[in-house]
């Protein structure tokens, strides 16, 4: 059994941890002020939402109507998510094999539920919003959508690693190769 190595000499596991880490506290403090009754929002929370809306112009966060298609997403990040990350802390933080499955899962659910944010925010006309505006606004969301996206790579070599799986190429005989496995 190989020794399990501790997070920092770990660059891209250290990098999820600290992803899933502040994600609690922004999901819990700003994501879940859409369901939350007002009178149970402390002050500080509300004005970094209304901060973050005036001046960035978020038309998501910002919708003066519900926009169900992206109320969904946060009922997504509720279920789903949130207790998702407090998973992913310990197992990154244990560097237990177990946590790539959830981790290309994850990648693959958040980087289709982000991409169609960020396609809204770049070309929907509807949104009063000029390019820098849309831009910035890619800007935050842009990473929700690339790490996860790098987190399904990651975990997929790791996982296919971890069952010594060798992926037939032109220069590979899958029946000559002793840790091959037949891939369908």
């Amino acid at each position: 059994m190989a020794e399990k190595k501790s997070i920092f000499s770990r660059p891209l596991d250290l990098i999820y941890f600290v992803y899933f880490a502040t994600h609690i506290p922004v999901t819990l403090g700003i994501d879940f002020q859409l369901f939350y009754p007002p009178h149970w929002v402390p002050t500080a929370l509300s004005d970094a939402l209304d901060f973050y809306i005036n001046i960035f112009k978020d038309p998501f966060m910002g919708s003066p109507t519900t926009l169900y298609w992206f109320a969904s997403f946060i009922c997504c990040e509720l279920v789903v998510q949130l207790p998702f990350f407090f998973i992913a802390c310990v197992g990154l933080l244990k560097d237990c094999k177990y946590i790539r499955l959830p981790l290309a899962i994850y990648g693959a659910h958040v980087a289709t539920t982000v991409l169609p944010t960020i396609v809204e925010v770049l070309f929907n006309p509807k949104y009063d919003l000029d390019q820098t505006e849309r831009l910035v606004l890619c800007g935050f969301y842009g990473p929700y959508f690339v790490l996860p996206l790098i987190m399904i790579i990651d975990s997929y070599i790791r996982i296919n690693k971890y069952l010594n799986v060798v992926v037939p190429t032109r220069t590979t005989n899958p029946t000559t190769t002793k840790k091959s496995a037949k891939i369908q």
